[in-house]
């Protein structure tokens, strides 16, 4: 009977979840996965590795587990595909050479010790839809015509940022819609425009996040490209779920105007646009006045951001369309040409391969 070499740690309440990447990372063969830490620390496979999704909420247990596997795995990888300042707290506390981080974005400060690689789950997952299951999809969008409203600004659950950015918009000449709380209110089409063609609402829906049927496939509703108010507007505010400086965490906010090939400014944190470009995306600095990116102060650097789009309503539509088709044809291009899995499966895979 051949021996199984690695051993493998997962908590029961993500099981599901890494068998999923050990199946896409044809590690099964090769690997002996424990639920039971104990077990796990007992077994006397060559080499152990414990695999763990970094929790958010963040639970204070979860520091004491990663100390408690550090102890006794030669590797703990965790998966990060969301980034908020109390899980980058974690991260920074467990800064060991032994404990390597996989991250949807980019941290703006370098770790002592451990590792850090990519994964781009919000790009994996939000382009799926566009590029496998129905490409045809974006087919109705007409990107460089001129539109009624030159901005859309669909600004979800109340945050500062967002409170900023619908102080600041002018509402005669954009099409703005507020949540403007911590919960949410899908009724009020003030707050929230459904997409009218191929949704299909099965079910109360609480958060932006839940899953309905869309053409038949379920997808989360905040992933689903808005048709119909891209259709009506030139360009798209993005305020991203966070804008602290020292990370930046890119969400389906930020690619799907890039899958609708538009301009966008952004609301977040400082080098969030600096960042995209080191992924290979373009951004508009011929176009506009694209320094807000650097300015540390997070109420100035909104103000830089909001004067852009107050810029912008004052150009000519047509001629900014025509001058950004370049920059929205690469940045199409290249979300829907790269397989964003292949970061983390490269890197994931090899921590078993050692």
């Amino acid at each position: 009977m051949a021996v199984i070499p690695t051993g493998v740690f997962v908590t029961q309440e993500t099981d599901a979840l890494f068998f999923y990447h050990f199946n896409k990372c044809s590690l099964l063969d090769s690997i002996q996965v424990y639920n039971d830490i104990d077990q796990f620390r007992s077994s006397t496979h060559s080499s152990k590795i414990a695999c763990l999704q970094m929790p958010y909420p963040v639970r204070a247990e979860f520091d004491v587990l990663v100390d408690e596997l550090a102890s006794c795995s030669d590797h703990v990888l965790i998966l990060m595909s969301e980034l908020h300042d109390r899980t980058i707290e974690i991260v920074q506390r467990h800064d060991n050479r032994k404990i390597s981080y996989f991250i949807c974005g980019e941290f703006n400060f370098d770790l002592v010790f451990s590792p850090v690689h990519k994964f781009y789950d919000w790009f994996t997952t939000t382009t799926h839809f566009y590029k496998h299951v129905r490409p045809e999809t974006l087919d109705v969008l007409v990107p460089y015509t001129k539109k009624q409203y030159y901005f859309d600004a669909l600004l979800g659950r109340k945050k500062t940022h967002r409170d900023f950015a619908a102080e600041h918009i002018n509402t005669d000449v954009n099409l703005v819609t507020y949540l403007g709380d911590i919960n949410c209110n899908f009724s009020d089409p003030t707050k929230w425009i459904w997409e009218n063609n191929g949704l299909l609402i099965d079910k109360p829906v609480e958060w932006t996040v839940d899953r309905l049927p869309y053409y038949g496939h379920r997808m989360s509703i905040s992933q689903i490209v808005p048709l119909r108010i891209y259709n009506q507007t030139a360009y798209t505010l993005v305020a991203e779920t966070n804008y602290s400086n020292h990370y930046s965490f890119y969400t389906e906010k930020s690619i799907k105007p890039i899958l609708a090939r538009r301009l966008f400014v952004t609301l977040g944190g400082q080098h969030q646009l600096h960042n995209l470009r080191l992924m290979g995306f373009h951004t508009f600095g011929d176009v506009i006045d694209e320094s807000y990116d650097v300015v540390e102060a997070n109420q100035d650097r909104f103000k830089s951001a909001m004067d852009q789009v107050a810029y912008l309503e004052t150009q000519d539509q047509e001629e900014i369309l025509a001058k950004i088709k370049p920059i929205c044809e690469h940045n199409f291009n290249r979300m829907l040409s790269v397989d964003w899995y292949a970061y983390f499966k490269s890197s994931f895979v090899s921590y078993f391969n050692q």
